[in-house]
């Protein structure tokens, strides 16, 4: 007995001290600002990267025109050129950590918020890294989150971000916190028995929303944007035994400003090289949608990037309506599918707007 409380305490102190040292490393997220440099990092870096370029090409004493050139030049090598704005998808992968979750061993329902907002800015240096060199952010005006299963301490997850729809002030961005499981559980959900109709009946990676099919919509007593959230999350649901499990999807009402000014989403796209298909083939950085020359002309205007910037904030108004280039590139199927989407989404957002006038708490 007295040899094992002697070998307890030489051993009490090093058992402390790991404890003592393992915990700040196991809650490093929690550290301060560092929360703000998982957001802003990612924009600071493309801003940095255009003045870097830059005055990297001063070694080679070419003149300020010629360095520009260059330096745009590697900013629009990452833009999503020919890319459809409803398949692409930005992914963001983190992990259940302690900071992060409730007593129940669980990630808590706010630390979805918190993830999300580094996977929206991610978003937008990869959708947008030309914008960003300008000064583009997103201001968000609301969010939806729908539960579907919990993640579990220590769990790695991945945040699939893509684009739900637009108008000419909003972009609605679709989120889904998913996870992939070596044995993965039969989890017992409701299984929803109306057949679903898909807006695009194309096979894509990206988002689709999903409407039941009902005989009548006044037999049914829950309200539409209701029954449009139960349809995405029964499709999400629909898992197969490869598929990762979704544990959320979030939808978020953001807009693009620079400073105080709105930048309407369908400019921002087209100027980024976002584009419906081609009638065959592809489009790339080497062959790209034909309205790309007009965005690549502004930016590539002599010395800097301020006609760019004026194109954004004020001069895209006194386009004539007929010659506004950037209407034609998201037309077609992309405008059909947008369109679909968004009086679906906008449906779930009435939902808020409804609970403000009918005094719930009278």
């Amino acid at each position: 007995m007295e040899i094992a409380t002697s070998v307890a305490r030489s051993f009490a102190p090093y058992i402390l001290g790991v404890f003592v040292g393992f915990t700040p490393l196991i809650n490093v997220c929690l550290f301060p600002l560092l929360w703000h440099v998982r957001v802003f990092l990612p924009l600071a870096i493309v801003r940095c990267k255009y003045h870097f370029s830059f005055y990297k090409y001063i070694l080679s004493f070419k003149p300020a025109a010629a360095r520009h050139h260059a330096a745009v030049n590697e900013l629009e090598s990452l833009c999503p050129v020919g890319a459809n704005p409803f398949t692409f998808t930005v992914h963001y992968k983190s992990w259940a950590s302690p900071d992060d979750c409730d007593f129940l061993g669980h990630l808590s329902n706010s630390s979805y918020a918190k993830v999300s907002t580094p996977s929206e800015y991610m978003a937008l240096r990869t959708s947008s890294a030309n914008s960003q060199a300008r000064d583009v952010l997103i201001s968000q005006f609301a969010s939806h989150y729908q539960f579907l299963h919990e993640i579990p301490l220590f769990t790695r997850y991945e945040i699939n971000l893509s684009i739900g729809a637009w108008d000419q002030k909003w972009i609605y961005l679709v989120c889904r916190f998913t996870s992939h499981s070596k044995n993965k559980r039969k989890m017992k959900t409701k299984q929803n028995t109306s057949p679903m109709l898909p807006i695009d009946s194309s096979a894509s990676r990206g988002i689709q929303i999903l409407t039941p099919i009902t005989p009548s919509d006044s037999e049914s007593s829950d309200p539409p944007s209701d029954r449009i959230t139960k349809a995405l999350a029964a499709s999400l649901l629909a898992e197969g035994p490869d598929e990762p499990t979704v544990h959320c999807f979030s939808i978020s009402r953001v807009c693009f400003k620079i400073g105080r000014i709105t930048v309407p989403p369908p400019v921002l796209l087209a100027c980024e090289g976002f584009s419906k298909p081609p009638s065959s083939g592809s489009y790339s950085h080497n062959a790209p949608p034909p309205h790309w020359i007009h965005p690549h002309t502004l930016r590539h205007s002599p010395g800097s990037l301020d006609d760019y910037h004026d194109f954004l904030t004020k001069s895209w108004r006194d386009v004539a309506k007929e010659d506004r280039w950037w209407v034609e590139p998201l037309s077609g199927p992309v405008e059909e599918q947008r369109l679909a989407n968004l009086a679906k989404l906008d449906a779930i957002q009435s939902v808020v707007n409804v609970c403000m006038h009918v005094g719930l708490y009278a």
